[in-house]
This record gives structure tokens, C-alpha cells and sequence, in this order.
């Protein structure tokens, strides 16, 4: 028995918003300031405005990909999935571990399993940044 592939029938969105603070320098007062950056689909886009002189910037998905590629290097597929690996390894221990699993237990339940998926991006993201740092800094 063959099955066929239906063509989805997409009746709705509920984009979430994510992202990641940013450091920018202020062209008009020399002042450098950090900034949340809100991205949507991976896609950066916003404006940005100094604290000290209120200039205006604006972040555009082109000038975040470039901040990307100067500030984290790429990673080749048997990095990414070392990477990932490892941040999965961690989401799924973190909390069995003695006496954070006593601190989330309630009611006989491990508070701390159900924040696994979620919590496997985040520490992808710090595992790459301090991977990066190494290959940058040496």
C-alpha cells in the first residue's frame, strides 16, 4: 500500500519571537550600548536607538547575517551534529542530577523533563558561542 503525499492547507500562523541581544556603536556620540534584537523565522529586523545621544539604527536580516558570519564562525555538519548532540545530552540530564532532582521534584514528578525540547536550542546557542570563542581567540 502506497500512501499519498497531501498538500498542506496552512490555516494560520502564531509566529514567536525570538532573538538575541546585540552590541552596537553609536556613530554619532562614540557610544557603544547593547541592545535585544528580536528575530522572526531567523530573520532580524528593527531599529535600535542609542541611550545616550537617541540615534536611531536600524538592523536589517542583511547586516544581522554579516554580524553573523564576522562574529560566529560556520560550522561543518559533523560539528553541527557534535553540537547538537551534546546540547541534547545536557537537556536531557540536567535535572536528574542530585539535589537539583530533590529541588524540582513535586507530587513525585521531575519538574525539570518537560523543559528538554525547549531548553536544547538555548544551550545549543551557548555550546556554538563558546565554541566560537575558542576558534576566534584560540
Amino acid at each position: 500500500m502506497t500512501l499519498s503525499r497531501q498538500k498542506a492547507d496552512i490555516v494560520g500562523l502564531n509566529p514567536v519571537v525570538i532573538g538575541v541581544y546585540i552590541l552596537l556603536y553609536c556613530r554619532d556620540c562614540a557610544h557603544t550600548f547593547e541592545s535585544y534584537q528580536p528575530t522572526l523565522a531567523c530573520v532580524a529586523f528593527g531599529k535600535h536607538t542609542c541611550p545616550q545621544c537617541r540615534a536611531v539604527y536600524e538592523v536589517w536580516p542583511e547586516d544581522f547575517q554579516a554580524a553573523l558570519d564576522r562574529h560566529l564562525p560556520p560550522l561543518s555538519l559533523e560539528e553541527m551534529t557534535q553540537l547538537t548532540g551534546e546540547a541534547t545530552r545536557i537537556a536531557e540530564n540536567w535535572y536528574r542530577v542530585n539535589p537539583l532532582a530533590q529541588l524540582l521534584t513535586y507530587k513525585g514528578i521531575n519538574l525539570g523533563e518537560p523543559t528538554e525540547r525547549a531548553l536544547v536550542s538555548f544551550i545549543a546557542q551557548g555550546l556554538y558561542a563558546a565554541y566560537s570563542r575558542r576558534i576566534t581567540h584560540g
